[in-house]
């Protein structure tokens, strides 16, 4: 029986309630589109594409659903979205999927077969609530991955142990702040490194049965732009490794930020050992906040060339991701906009600078017309230069009506990483990249464990999909760190390998793309290398280490003191 979440139910409430059906619904003049060309980025033929997917989503197993019923129009809270995570719950080295639903969330194991089976109810998972973002992560150190749920006033926090979680929630101090508290994306890392991961929350408006419903767009009603509404600020959590958390956004110094929050994202961008945190806001300059040493944050979003686009202007910041895309072994960092925006790639120039690229490593042009929410930077043919996709979809259920072409549902899209140049591919990445969708968060995780990085994507109108990776397969070492100190799923531990003349650097994480959460474990694309020459790991601790892989093509795990200080 299909698992259908009603995307609906809530929202109807509130539209049905209070003073808020009475408001006159605001008229707003449709804003022109931007220019649809830039002169810097050439035209790109159509080529082939190394980079195929399947998605196997039905076959197997996922009969999750999200619908509204034919409810329209939505208003701002239903078009939101969801998000979803691989992690290995049950801790037998094979990736699971959560997936976020309103009012219930869902769990498949993995049943090690290429299929996956509901074990929702029996692992405990049945808080019900409009949920919107999972995080996920190790909170206790026992080996055993927790996962946080975030929503529009009320998160769940689901303890593992072992293999059956509890809600502890309140006992751990992640309980929403109140009714209308509207928590988005979170992730889970340790910004003190006290060995205990820390949580970040984004938040985004106050919605509430009194405020707009939707708006009047040249005569057609659909969902409001956020400045109508109270602005929700980042909340900043430090962990204290038993399972419990603590307000620590003022004592941080990181409560004077823009609002609006989407997309969070951690990694250490200037290479001081430290965890920095950049947040993506929806029409307001983004924050990046620059870890001073454990003690206080800075934001220097606007110092660091990261809060504007190219031409100094907001941007309706979504989804965000940290990865060197050129492998000069500096984190860049990609941001999704809003249509008539090009999705955001920022250049790691050192020094605590970034360069807008967009255009220049050609995906300016080639994201113009399309709504963007789930991004990721991953090496999805194997060739050691991460690729780019996106999930698509606008945000007005009616935004066709009066502003054709633009459209509800649209296309993913896929674009191939030729030596930190981007060429797009979607056309021939697979028959999953035509089906249009209302694209929302994306994880990333090698569910069948084959060297091959496979996708899971949010459809907010129908069910997920599963792509299952089957690009030509190239050499690749798959790694998974276990640090003897600091947070047991090593988030932050930066591993460089090099191959050849190929060097490539990533640091772990699992709090990336939109509301989602991917696998800790890497994979490097070793193209048709052989044998790698150097696998170095940085530890949280600071200490740096050198391991042997002497075969590739399969997966290891590097632990904390057994490697060569060089």
């Amino acid at each position: 029986m299909k698992k259908i979440s009603f995307c609906f139910l809530l929202p109807l409430l509130v539209v049905c309630m209070g003073t808020g059906c009475d408001k006159k619904p605001v008229s707003l003049t449709a804003s022109p589109p931007l220019s649809t060309e830039k002169s810097q980025e050439p035209t790109q033929p159509i080529v082939e594409s190394p980079i195929r997917f399947t998605d196997v989503a039905r076959k197997s197993g996922l009969a999750f659903r999200w619908s509204h019923q034919g409810k329209t129009p939505l208003t701002i809270l239903e078009t939101a979205g969801c998000g979803g995570a691989f992690l290995d719950y049950d801790g037998d080295g094979w990736l699971d999927i959560f997936l976020v639903g309103q009012p219930q969330c869902a769990l498949y194991r993995n049943k090690q077969d290429g299929t996956f089976e509901d074990v929702t109810q029996q692992a405990g998972i049945t808080t019900e609530g409009y949920f919107m973002g999972v995080a996920v992560g190790d909170v206790d150190n026992d080996g055993r991955p927790d996962v946080f749920v975030t929503g529009y006033g009320k998160n769940v926090f689901y303890r593992n142990r072992g293999g059956k979680f509890t809600d502890e929630t309140q006992s751990a101090g992640l309980s929403a702040t109140g009714p209308y508290a509207w928590s988005t994306s979170a992730t889970f890392t340790d910004l003190n490194n006290d060995g205990f991961l820390d949580v970040a929350i984004g938040h985004y408006v106050t919605f509430t049965p009194d405020t707009l419903q939707t708006c009047d767009f040249s005569g057609v009603q659909a969902s409001c732009p956020p400045f109508y509404y109270e602005k929700q600020f980042l909340r900043v959590l430090q962990g204290n490794g038993k399972g419990g958390f603590q307000e620590a956004t003022k004592a941080w110094g990181m409560d004077k930020g823009h609002g609006y929050n989407l997309g969070v994202a951690a990694t250490d961008y200037d290479g001081d050992g430290w965890q920095d945190l950049y947040v993506a806001n929806d029409g307001l300059p983004a924050d990046l906040w620059r870890n001073r040493g454990g003690r206080s944050f800075q934001n220097v979003g606007e110092l660091t060339g990261t809060s504007y686009n190219d031409e100094g202007s907001t941007q309706a910041g979504m989804g965000v991701d940290w990865g060197d895309y050129d492998n000069d072994s500096l984190p860049d960092l990609v941001v999704t906009t809003f249509q008539d925006e090009p999705k955001a790639l920022y250049h790691n120039e050192g020094g605590g600078l970034f360069r807008f690229t967009s255009y220049q490593a050609g995906i300016g042009n080639a994201t113009l017309n399309r709504l963007g929410f789930g991004v990721v930077l991953e090496d999805l043919d194997g060739d050691g230069w991460r690729d780019l996709v996106t999930a698509n979809g606008h945000v007005q259920d009616t935004v066709e009506k009066y502003r054709a072409p633009a459209a509800y549902k649209q296309t993913l899209q896929c674009f191939h990483n030729q030596q930190g140049r981007f060429t797009e591919v979607t056309e021939g990445a697979g028959t999953a990249f035509s089906e249009k969708i209302v694209g929302r968060g994306i994880a990333v995780g090698d569910y069948d464990n084959d060297g091959r990085p496979d996708l899971l994507i949010i459809n907010l109108e129908g069910f997920p999909l599963l792509l299952h990776n089957e690009s030509s397969p190239q050499s690749w070492i798959g790694v998974r760190v276990v640090p003897k100190t600091g947070n047991r799923d090593g988030i932050g531990t930066k591993i460089t390998v090099k191959s050849d003349s190929l060097t490539q650097t990533r640091e772990v994480q699992t709090g990336r793309s939109y509301l989602s959460a991917s696998d800790t474990r890497q994979i490097f694309g070793l193209g048709n290398a052989n044998q790698v020459s150097e696998v170095r790991v940085r530890w949280n601790s600071g200490k740096t280490e050198l391991f042997s892989v002497k075969t590739v093509n399969q997966w290891v795990t590097l632990t904390e003191g057994t490697g060569v200080t060089p």
